[in-house]
């Protein structure tokens, strides 16, 4: 078990999240990422309304100008929620191998008494992990789902940047412990 994966390099992104995670706090990255979630799927789906409203002179406009402030809106409101959540650790497993061919299934890791847990979206990168592997795994709880902000194997060389540190806890973090 002790592949490529303990031993790979952890790009400055990573680091930096994972230096702010062990604090109880997300990174300035990934808060961006969490507030500017919905916004590709909002503007993709707004598109051919804008295209319409166009066509009306000022009261296309209206339309435009209230969607932009919904735009706004949604951003500021998950702004506020993200700036106050609290950032879980918890050390967890991989199950198996992920399919990389199948970018859309959800991201599952157990813990260390079997329980299966689904992250429903990340922030981080793709995960590459050998199977059976214990993991520092940072998430947050959201409207009813996680959302996994970083993960790093426990045998990796950089492994200690990853655990929590004396801060954790008194910045509002919760410590699952199995």
């Amino acid at each position: 078990m002790n592949g490529m994966y303990t031993s790979e390099k952890l790009s400055r992104e990573t680091r930096m999240d994972l230096k702010r995670n062990r604090d109880g706090r997300l990174s300035s990255r990934q808060w961006l990422q969490l507030i500017t979630e919905p916004l590709t799927t909002l503007l993709l789906l707004s598109v051919p309304l804008i295209l319409i409203a166009g066509r009306y002179g000022p009261a296309g406009r209206l339309i435009v100008i209230a969607l932009i402030g919904a735009f706004v809106l949604t951003m500021a409101m998950r702004a506020w929620r993200f700036a106050r959540v609290k950032l879980c650790y918890r050390v967890l497993y991989t199950d198996g191998l992920g399919s990389r061919w199948k970018l859309w299934r959800k991201t599952t890791l157990a813990s260390k008494s079997g329980e299966s847990i689904r992250f429903d979206h990340r922030v981080s990168g793709r995960l590459k992990f050998e199977p059976d592997q214990a993991l520092h795994t940072y998430f947050v709880e959201a409207g009813g789902r996680r959302i996994l902000l970083a993960a790093l194997p426990k045998r990796h060389t950089d492994a200690e940047l990853a655990e929590p540190s004396s801060h954790f806890e008194r910045a509002g973090g919760i410590t699952y412990a199995d």
